[in-house]
C-alpha cells in the first residue's frame, strides 16, 4: 500500500499565481507565475530561481524540452520561450535565484498569427514542439530550426486549449467546441470525439501508459477516458470539484487538480479514484506534474507548490 505526504514550498510573490509545473529529467521542478510574468525552477535540493518574460507576459503552460530546459507558452506575448539552466546562483539574461542554477533564456519564437493567443504546450522525442492557439482555433508546430507551422482544425470558436502527446500521436481539447481533437502523425488529419455532456468545458488531457486518454471535463465535473479502441467511458466526480489538469502516472492511471474543492485524485486505469486532500481547501491547485520518482507536483495558485510523495507502508 503506498500512502503520500504533502509539504506545501512557498513560491514567488503574494498573488503571482503558480499555474503550469512540469518536472525536467534532471529532477527539477519548473512553473509558470502566470500573473506575475515569471518562469520558476526548483532544484532538487531546494534551491528557487526565477526568469521574467518581460511586462505583460503572461507564461501559461510548460513542457520539458530536454534534460534541463522547457518550453514555455508566452500567451498575452504571443510566442514560445524556451528556458534551461546556466550557472549557479547570480542572475543574468533575466533570470536570478537564491540557492537555484540561474535559469537562462535558449531561444524564443514568434507565433505568426496575431493574437493567437498560445497556451498548451508538449514536447516531442524529437526535438519538436507542438502547442496549442486558444485565439486562432489552431495548433503549432515548432521544428528543430525554431520555424513554426499552423494548422487549423477547422472549429471557430472551439477554443483550442491543451495537448498531450505520446509518440507522434497528438490529443488536444477543443474547450468550447465539447470535444477532444485527435491526429495520428503529424500530417494526418485531425479526427474528433465529441463529448457526450452538452456543456463539458474540456481542459487537460494526458494519455496514460496504457494508452487510454484522459480528459477533465471542467463544467461537467467530470473525467472521460478514452481507450486505444476508441471506446468513450465518463467518471463522474462531486460536483463544485472543477477537475482541471491530468497528469500520466508511469506507475498506472493519471493524476488529477481538483481546482473547485482543493483536491488532488489518482485515477487508476480501471476507473478507481482516490482523493488527496490538500492542506488548504481554497488553494485552487491548477498545474500537475509526475516526477521519475513518484512524487506528484502541483502547483497551487494561492502561492506554493504541493509536493506529495510517495510512501510505502505495510497494508
Amino acid at each position: 500500500m503506498i500512502g503520500r505526504t504533502v509539504v506545501e514550498h512557498p513560491v514567488g510573490e503574494p498573488g503571482e499565481g503558480p499555474y503550469g509545473v512540469a518536472v525536467t529529467r534532471d529532477g527539477a521542478v519548473w512553473f509558470t507565475l502566470v500573473h506575475g510574468g515569471r518562469v520558476g525552477r526548483r532544484d532538487p535540493d531546494g534551491g528557487l530561481a526565477y526568469f521574467s518574460l518581460g511586462e505583460g507576459a503572461q507564461p501559461s503552460q510548460l513542457a520539458g524540452a530536454t534534460e534541463s530546459s522547457v518550453w514555455v507558452t508566452d500567451t498575452t506575448g504571443n510566442r514560445l520561450v524556451h528556458l534551461g539552466v546556466g550557472g549557479d546562483g547570480g542572475s543574468g539574461s533575466g533570470g536570478s535565484g537564491d540557492s537555484g542554477r540561474r535559469i537562462v533564456l535558449v531561444g524564443a519564437v514568434d507565433v505568426p498569427t496575431a493574437d493567437a493567443q498560445p497556451f498548451g504546450v508538449v514536447a516531442l522525442d524529437d526535438g519538436t514542439a507542438w502547442f496549442t492557439e486558444l485565439g486562432a482555433d489552431a495548433l503549432g508546430r515548432i521544428d528543430i530550426l525554431g520555424r513554426v507551422e499552423e494548422f487549423p482544425v477547422g472549429r471557430d470558436g472551439s477554443f483550442v486549449s491543451m495537448v498531450a502527446a505520446s509518440g507522434d500521436d497528438l490529443w488536444f481539447t477543443l474547450n468550447a467546441g465539447n470535444a477532444i481533437g485527435h491526429v495520428r502523425g503529424g500530417d494526418a488529419a485531425i479526427a474528433f470525439t465529441e463529448l457526450p455532456s452538452i456543456r463539458s468545458g474540456p481542459v487537460g488531457v494526458a494519455i496514460a501508459e496504457d494508452g487510454a486518454v484522459w480528459v477533465a471535463e471542467i463544467l461537467a465535473d467530470a473525467l472521460a477516458r478514452v481507450s486505444r479502441d476508441g471506446t468513450l467511458t465518463e467518471f463522474p466526480l462531486p460536483a463544485g470539484s472543477k477537475p482541471h489538469a491530468v497528469a500520466a502516472d508511469p506507475a498506472d492511471g493519471v493524476w488529477v487538480t481538483l481546482w473547485g474543492t482543493g483536491q488532488v485524485i489518482s485515477v487508476a486505469d480501471d476507473g478507481t479514484l482516490a482523493p488527496h486532500d490538500l492542506p488548504d481547501p481554497e488553494s485552487e491547485p491548477h498545474g500537475v506534474a509526475v516526477a521519475e520518482d513518484g512524487t506528484v507536483w502541483v502547483a497551487l495558485e494561492s502561492g506554493a507548490l504541493a509536493e506529495l510523495a510517495p510512501v510505502s507502508a505495510s497494508a
